[in-house]
């Protein structure tokens, strides 16, 4: 998991690194500490009275927290991004841990673990802990590294997808998208078999997460059918398995 991180901390030095450490609010210190613990961090320290303070850390990432009873999770806008650089190992080392401990992996509600999406200038994943914050973990793509998921060969409809695919991800607003589905008109019978696996992905995640019932029939008879097929439709396969959880 500590090759994941953004920073080397492999080289010794004696002049200290300079960083950056979020203080963020929580309701609970000790429910706190409890979810990054699962997650694999490591507790620095912890007081729960007079001031409830709590700091943990794992590899290069380091965070403290201050209990606040005026803190409602569900109201709690504070966000903070961390770079690291393997995404796909941090969040697949995460979902794990998750899986151990609690036996499955929340997807809605609070706390709650996205699975890794591209976007334009990065490949995320988004956390929310128990106190409601929100942490974004990405890797910066490279120049030369396609944002399969996010993109459509087919021209006529390239550009209406990424804008449906940034709402959902980018924005992080599900709903909007749900409420706008038809107006993006995409015409799936038009769409390559690998442009409609993409499509039906986004609209899966879309289901899931407004709380509709999920219809992944026409997207597993497209998996079927691409069976052992290339690495393109590996990664498809591999984004359906994360979203079925």
């Amino acid at each position: 998991m500590k090759d994941a991180l953004a920073i080397d901390d492999n080289k010794q030095s004696d002049k200290q690194e300079e960083k950056a450490i979020p203080v963020l609010a929580c309701p609970d210190v000790k429910t706190q500490v409890a979810f990054y613990q699962r997650l694999g961090f490591e507790v620095i320290q912890i007081q729960t009275s007079p001031n409830p303070f709590a700091y943990v850390k794992l590899g290069t990432i380091e965070l403290m927290f201050y209990g606040s009873r005026k803190i409602i999770p569900a109201a709690n806008s504070t966000m903070c991004y961390i770079r690291v650089n393997e995404v796909d190992a941090l969040h697949d080392a995460f979902a794990s841990s998750l899986k151990e401990h609690t036996g499955n992996v929340p997807r809605s509600g609070i706390p709650r673990f996205t699975t890794v999406r591209d976007l334009k200038d990065d490949r995320r994943f988004t956390l929310t802990d128990p106190g409601g914050n929100t942490l974004f973990i990405g890797s910066p793509r490279k120049a030369d590294q396609p944002t399969f998921l996010r993109t459509l060969d087919n021209k006529n409809y390239a550009k209406l997808f990424t804008v449906l695919y940034d709402i959902v991800y980018s924005k992080e607003d599900p709903q909007m998208a749900a409420d706008n589905l038809s107006r993006y008109d995409i015409d799936i019978a038009l769409l390559s078999d690998l442009d409609k696996a993409k499509y039906l992905l986004v609209v899966l995640d879309i289901q899931q997460k407004v709380g509709q019932p999920p219809n992944d029939t026409g997207l597993s008879a497209l998996l079927k059918t691409h069976e052992g097929d290339d690495a393109k439709w590996q990664m498809i396969r591999k984004k359906y398995l994360s979203l079925l959880g």
